[in-house]
Order: C-alpha cells, then structure tokens, then sequence
C-alpha cells in the first residue's frame, strides 16, 4: 500500500520534468539546428512574447517537426519571428521529408515597410513556403507584410503530389501595397522597386483546407487557387479596409494541374469592400485577369458566399468553365468602378455588377441572377469617388464631392470609434438635407419655375445647424489629433521597451559565452542553469512555470521521497509501539 502510495506521489511530480523549455535565446541558426539535431517529430517552442529576428530562413528538415509558441497562445503573447535582413522567406518547409510539419501561433513580420520589396531583378519569394507533402498546417498565426508576392504558399511540390493540407485560423495581412503609377511605372509587374502587389494566400495542393482565416487588406487577392482538386475554401473573412484589392478569392489559373478543379469547393466566405475597392470579390476562369477565351476549367463549386461593402466591383466574374457549379451566393454590396485608362479598346467590358458571366461558360449550373456579358481583364477598373451629402444641399449650385475619410490612428478600436462617430454626423447631416427639401418644396411647389425663396426661420435655422456641424467637426478633428499623439506615445514607449529587452539580452549572452570560456564543464552547466533562472524571472508573469528543468524535478522528486520515507518510518514506530 506505502509503495502504491510513493508511486502515486512521484507520478504527480515526474510530468512537470516533461514540459519542454522554450527558446529564449536563439536565431534561425539555433532553430535550424535544433531540427537538425532533433530530427523526424522534433518540436521547437519559442517563449512567448519574445522577438527573434532572422537574419536567415528558419528550416524544417523532417517529418513531423513543429515550429510554436510554448502554450499556444492566439493573441499579442505569440513569439513574433521578425525579418531583419535582405530576404523575403522567413520559414520554408517544402523539403522532400517534411510530411506533416506544423507551424502554430507565431506572428511571422516579414519586414516590408523596414527593408522594402524584393527587386525585380531577384526571384520573389513567399514569407512562409510550405508543400509537396502531405498534412502540412498552419494553424493560430498572424502573418504580415511580406517582402515577396505572397504571405503563405503552399507548393504542389516538383512531383505535383501536395495533398491534406491545413491552413486555419490565422490573420492574415496587411499584404502589399496599392500600386501608384507615378512611383510603380505603367505596369505593376516590372515596377523598378519590384511588384508593389501581394497576395495573402496561393495554394496548390489536393484535398485542403483553407478554413476560418481573416485577411485583411491584402492588396493582390486575399486567396488564389491553383486548381487544388478536392479542396474546401471555406468561412473565410476578407475585409479590403485601408489598402485596395484585385480581388477576394480568385480561380483563375490552370497550372498546375491542366485546368482540374474537380470539388474544389468555395464556400461561405464573407468578402468586405468596407473601406476601399475590390475589383472582383470572386473570379472564376482565366478571362478575369486576361484575354484568354480558349481554355477552359472543369469542375469547381462557388456555394453560399457573400458580397458586402460599398466599394466592391465585381461580385461574382465567371468565364471559360465547363461543369461548374455556382449558386445560393448572396449580394449586399454596392457596385462601383470605372473603367481604368489602361484597359484595353476591345471588348468594353461591362459597368460593376453582382454576377456576371461569359457566354463561353458551358454545362453548368448557375444561380439565375447572373448577367451574361463578354469581358476581358474583369479587374481592369478603378474606385470611383462618390460625393457625401451637403449640409445644404438646396442651396449650393455646384456642391463638392468629398470621399469619406478612412482613419488610421494605428488602434483600431479608436478608427471604429471615430468612423462610428463620423457615420452618426454624416447620417444627420443627411437628414438635414432631406428636412431642408421637405421645407423648400413646401414654400416652392416643384411645377413652379420661378427662383426658390426660403422663409427667413428656415435660413436662420440652416446657420445655426451648419455652427452646430462645424463645431462638431472641429471636436472630430481634435479627437483624432489626440489618439494620433496618443498613439505615437505609445508606439514611442513600446520601442523603448523593446530596446531594454534587446539590451538585456545582449548583455546576458555576452556573460554566458564569456563565463563558458574559462569555466571547467561542470561548473559552466552550473552557471548556465543560473543564467537561465535570472533569464526567466525576467519572463512575464507566469511564464516561471512553464520553465521546470531537471535539476528543480530531482529537487522536488527528493523532497516527495523524503517526505514518504519519514511517514513510512513513523508509521512502522507507531505500529511497533502498539505491539509492545
């Protein structure tokens, strides 16, 4: 019964000895060969919060290694994996042997606004390279500004064999940036700093899922589908809120899979013109980015997806499909766009509406909405500036067209506030407008030609309201000066920290090589373990726990032992007294 006893109570301390110390102190060189060292199954925790900048590509080289952050957190506490020197792929795991490898809650930064876009005369590349494997993932993640022409790509792999792969629940963007011709040229693709465009996500592996992910200004298109037979695109959010877009999800390409798109299923995403254009919320066939009527693709499914936003081009733009299936999609946006200057005379395509298809579209089932339109280069449009209401709208001969402002404090609960609080000035302005034309055409019958007089209580109630308007502007103003200042205090501080923890660090590992120099092996395990504990009393709270070593699980162990040993002793005293 002692022995079951002291084997339970040893059960209870031996689990905290297995619970794998993060990596505080390491670069990609560290990780890299940790995975070398570790092998087929390795796990690489990094410790959270933490920043580690890459001066190199962190590399997978087996099966079933993982790349996380300790606990798997999902918020700000995610160790952040920043690009920090002249390179665009922060982690490739597309090796012939990297089955099943997982990258879980880390923020990747690839660094774009600090180092810039990859130059045209250097192969661009993806932030995260995954694929040509099979049950890949990427799960939790937050990917942001790559240098490249993408976030994540998933590869088909040089035999075209990726399959199962997971990308879900990660945040994705911003991506890119909008194209301008004055700094870019004529054409974005040989821009001369390199392509300003990026996408958020290009897959080409059989039988994934791409599930639950949030993108956010991803200036290219949000997801691309390189055919993928056997897919599910699926509860995606894609918002275009300060950055344009050429698109939300596009399927347009037949490489590499000639044209193959058997059940590969588009499905209950949301796409969100909110704050600037996207061009087409979904394109299906290769017309949609180019002048290609002659190949067709086979097979996909577009159910159930919605269209939102007052900025959104295209809804749905099908061409060249054969056995496709497009229904039950739903349309609450307002369409916009202008043809751009640089499109092509022929075909004039048609004005931004909610379906659209090509007459060579052929067997298949399309919801009844859909207008059928010849086109090329459906993205070939530019936003159109729509005017905001007047304040006095029955008086001004030539009114002024102004575009909503779009707020960028750098807080986005602070943008929501004030695009809220200008929303309700706005709404009332229009109210306004409307009780104003009530009381014009009251005093005025419409058949009448003769000049419109107000009565002078109107005229007067106009001054006041338009006092009241421009002191409620003038409050909007200083609110935004003041979480603009506000924030930049913050960011100031923030980088203030940051520095002291860069500095720390630096200072602790100069002491730890230098102590390792000159002491004897075991005194220099000794004086590691020391560094390590004055390392993690420095993490934030709570993290201590998740640190145990083996020298505090012998400490406990022993305790435990010592403990049931002397209760084991005082038990035998006890029964021998009872027997003499």
């Amino acid at each position: 019964m002692r022995i079951r006893t002291l084997v339970w109570a040893l059960a209870l301390v031996l689990p905290t000895a297995v619970v794998a110390d993060c990596l505080r102190f390491a670069d990609a060189n560290t990780i890299n060969q940790a995975f070398i060292d570790g092998g087929a199954g390795k796990q690489v925790f990094l410790c959270p919060s933490r920043i580690y900048r890459l001066r190199e590509p962190i590399i997978f080289t087996a099966a079933d290694q993982e790349l996380a952050t300790q606990g798997y957190p999902t918020g700000s506490e995610r160790a952040i994996l920043e690009v920090a020197d002249d390179f665009a792929t922060a982690i490739q795991g597309d090796c012939r042997r990297c089955a099943r490898t997982k990258i879980k809650s880390v923020i990747v930064d690839g660094g774009r606004k600090a180092l810039g876009r990859i130059p045209p005369h250097r192969e661009s590349t993806g932030l995260v390279v995954i694929g040509g494997n099979e049950g890949q993932a990427i799960q939790h993640c937050s990917l942001r500004d790559p240098r490249g022409y993408t976030a994540i790509h998933v590869r088909e792999g040089d035999n075209v064999d990726c399959k199962n792969a997971l990308i879900e629940n990660n945040e994705i963007g911003p991506v890119g940036e909008e194209y301008r011709p004055d700094i870019d040229g004529p054409d974005p693709e040989i821009a001369p700093l390199g392509r300003p465009l990026a996408d958020g996500l290009c897959i080409a592996c059989k039988n994934s899922i791409v599930r639950d992910n949030t993108f956010i200004d991803n200036t290219d298109a949000a997801i691309v589908v390189y055919c993928s037979p056997g897919s599910l695109i699926h509860a995606n959010m894609i918002i275009a809120r300060s950055m344009s877009a050429m698109a939300g999800i596009l399927m347009v390409d037949a490489t590499p899979f000639d044209g193959n798109y058997k059940l590969t299923t588009v499905k209950g995403n949301i796409i969100d013109a909110q704050g600037k254009i996207i061009r087409v919320g979904i394109g299906a066939g290769p017309p949609v980015l180019s002048d290609d009527t002659e190949t067709y693709l086979t097979g996909g499914r577009v159910l159930a997806n919605g269209f939102r936003g007052p900025y959104m081009g295209f809804g749905i733009a099908a061409a060249g499909l054969d056995d496709w299936m497009i229904k039950d999609n739903w349309d609450e946006a307002t369409h916009i766009g202008n043809r751009s200057a640089r499109c092509f005379d022929d075909p004039v395509n048609p004005d931004p509406i909610a379906f659209v298809r090509h007459p060579n579209v052929k067997n298949s089932e399309l919801q009844r909405e859909f207008v059928e339109e010849a086109f090329e280069y459906v993205v070939c449009i530019e936003a159109e500036h729509e005017a905001s209401s007047s304040p006095i709208p029955v008086f001004e001969e030539n009114p002024v067209e102004e575009t909503p402002t779009t707020y960028s404090t750098g807080s986005e609960p602070m943008d929501e506030i004030l695009e809220h609080s200008q929303q309700r000035m706005l709404d009332a302005i229009d109210a306004l407008g409307r009780r104003v034309d009530i009381l014009a055409e009251a005093h005025h019958p419409i058949e009448d030609d003769s000049p419109v007089v107000v009565a002078p209580l109107v005229t007067e109630t106009l001054g006041d309201f338009q006092n009241r308007i421009d002191q409620l502007e003038n409050r909007q103003h200083a609110m935004l000066d003041s979480a603009t200042e506000m924030r930049k205090a913050i960011r100031a501080w923030n980088q203030q920290l940051s520095n002291m923890n860069e500095w720390e660090y630096e200072v602790l590992l100069d002491v730890s090589h230098k102590l390792g120099i000159f002491l004897r092996e075991s005194e220099k395990t000794e004086t590691d373990a020391q560094v390590n504990h004055a390392i993690l009393s420095r993490a934030t709270p709570g993290a201590l726990s998740a640190h145990w070593n083996w020298s505090w699980t012998l400490v406990l162990t022993a305790a435990a032992v010592t403990t049931l040993l002397g209760y084991w002793r005082l038990s035998r005293r006890r029964h021998r007294t009872k027997m003499q």
